[in-house]
């Protein structure tokens, strides 16, 4: 007799999430005062628990911004976090980062460099 019990640790085979940055745009600056839109969509089929964005110095590494939404479990999610760029004090290189997680805990993420400016 074969007897199979389901632990409830059966994950699936991950499927990674697809990330789309709309705004900012790679390589343009932005100014010290200005509003960073950051926005962009989502999609994993293993079902979204959150979604986070990191604004880095890419000299020193200092996160500028972050944020972290919860998703709700939806395998769609459109995000738009908006920053006041503070901080600034001269041509500074930057990096933006989008980082999801599913609701297994899995990580995506994707980057793009942008410049900040006084």
């Amino acid at each position: 007799m074969n007897c199979n019990k389901d632990s409830g640790t059966n994950i699936p085979a991950d499927t990674a999430a697809t990330i789309d940055i709309t705004t900012p745009i790679t390589g343009l600056s932005y100014l010290n005062g200005s509003n960073l839109s950051i926005t962009g969509t989502i999609a994993d089929n293993d079902v979204l628990a959150t979604a986070k964005v990191e604004v880095r110095n890419k000299t020193t590494n200092a996160i500028l911004f972050q944020q972290t939404d919860n998703t709700g479990n939806v395998g769609f999610y459109r995000y738009t976090w908006n920053w006041t760029i503070s901080g600034i004090t001269g041509p500074t290189p930057g990096n933006v980062k989008i980082i999801s997680k599913d609701k297994y805990g899995r990580e995506t993420s994707k980057d793009i460099d942008i410049n900040f400016s006084n």
